[in-house]
């Protein structure tokens, strides 16, 4: 998976970078913040994927021990013109080959308040790593994860060793292949309506996709579910379906596809990304007023997923052969040909997450991706849900593009307001 995900990086010219936002009501202290960044790299955030000399080999983690940059900006800005700097940190360099894996930026605040903000590469860590990695940060936890230095892997040594490898899982790649013949024909439709990615993309300017994040009390939250008779996750979900509705992402029958990452992340794992996938098919009329089919649903997708796994895990032992210009045309088969939505379930945090420089007033997690107009009409608009809890506090960051109907924070808050009001729910929108 982490392979795929640098890959896609490499196909696509952009990546996926988890976006983490820390408001205080004071200034923060330098020091403070050198030392957290300094301490992230004693976890799974100090580290880079090194290339194998074979065009067919595994890539693999090394050790990182430089800390990423610090961005500080000086000129004090009022609170409503913060989600503004998400362009500019788009437009900062984040590579999980050369460095660096992550950035920070400080923005002071009018009033006397700072914002702490962090930028992920999404391939060095999903948001359960990156939780991890900042938990043990702030409880200064040194862990060793065994990456290897960088080291010179064009010498006969590691030749033969990788070459032993790619020998080793020739068996695993044949298995791949007879899977993925057998799913051509879903894919195929998918493949042929793809078109390459224009060299021009890189200069084009990346739209600004719009950001909504929601606060909802927690124990309000559950006692809607427990009206409901329906868990927590699902009443998001229903909530998305809703959302999804709103702002026209359905097929012809009307009905929602969600796509919901799963964790797959045990104890001590150095993935970057430990996820897996469901896909649920909701009917967002129907899920208003009873979710309980849609848990039914999520449920059975759940047990599938443990009794016979995922579409793509058996194919990514050939991610190695994949060429990149094959990912540029997978890309729309699997993101942009049924109006997908994403739904990321990332559930309760560590409490120390929410306290990098001390105790923040508010955490906003969100995913970013630098997409330009031309590549957001060929995917189709996007729809994106991000939802955690953090001690009494229910997280939810929207994220969402409909070409000429939702272009802007103000058109997507609207739509977001009255999602929550179909499911009872209730938010403060920032």
């Amino acid at each position: 998976m982490d392979q795929g995900s640098f890959v896609g990086l490499r196909a696509l010219g952009r990546g996926p970078a988890l976006h983490l936002t820390w408001l205080y009501p004071h200034a923060l202290d330098e020091a403070a913040v050198r030392e957290f960044n300094e301490r992230l790299t004693r976890g799974l955030l100090g580290r880079l994927l090194q290339r194998s000399p074979l065009p067919w080999g595994r890539h693999r983690w090394v050790a990182n021990p430089v800390s990423g940059p610090v961005t500080w900006f000086r000129d004090p800005l009022p609170d409503e013109r913060l989600p503004h700097l998400r362009r500019e940190l788009l437009d900062l360099p984040l590579d999980p080959e050369h460095g660096p894996g992550w950035r920070l930026a400080v923005q002071p605040l009018e009033g006397g308040g700072c914002a702490l903000m962090m930028l992920v590469s999404h391939t060095i860590a999903d948001t359960q790593a990156t939780s991890q990695a900042i938990a043990d940060a702030v409880a200064g936890r040194c862990l060793d994860h065994g990456f290897p230095a960088p080291s010179w892997r064009w010498s006969p040594v590691m030749l033969a060793c990788d070459s032993v490898e790619s020998l080793r899982t020739l068996p695993d790649v044949s298995r791949a292949l007879v899977a993925l013949l057998r799913g051509a024909h879903k894919r195929r439709a998918g493949v042929s309506r793809s078109s390459a990615r224009s060299s021009r993309n890189r200069l084009e300017p990346a739209v600004d996709v719009p950001l909504v994040w929601v606060v909802m009390d927690a124990a309000a939250s559950k006692r809607r579910t427990s009206d409901l008779g329906v868990a927590s996750n699902t009443l998001i979900m229903a909530f998305t379906a809703r959302l999804a509705l709103r702002m026209g992402r359905v097929d012809a029958s009307g009905r929602v596809k969600l796509v919901l990452p799963v964790s797959d992340r045990r104890s001590s794992d150095r993935r970057g990304n430990a996820l897996r996938s469901i896909t649920v098919m909701v009917d967002p009329d129907a899920c208003r007023n009873d979710p309980r089919a849609l848990q039914r649903d999520m449920k059975a997708a759940l047990a599938s997923l443990i009794r016979h796994g995922d579409d793509l895990s058996p194919v990514l032992p050939l991610i190695p052969y994949v060429p990149l210009w094959l990912a540029r045309h997978l890309e729309r088969a699997a993101l942009g040909a049924d109006l997908p939505v994403g739904c990321s379930l990332a559930g309760e945090l560590p409490l120390d997450v929410h306290r990098p420089c001390g105790e923040a007033s508010l955490l906003q997690i969100a995913p970013l991706e630098r997409y330009t107009a031309a590549e957001l009409e060929r995917l189709g608009g996007l729809l994106f849900i991000l939802c955690h809890r953090v001690g009494e506090r229910l997280f939810a960051t929207v994220s969402g593009y409909a070409k000429d109907r939702v272009t802007t924070r103000a058109e997507l808050a609207p739509i977001v307001r009255d999602a929550l009001a179909d499911m009872g729910l209730c938010g403060a929108l920032s």
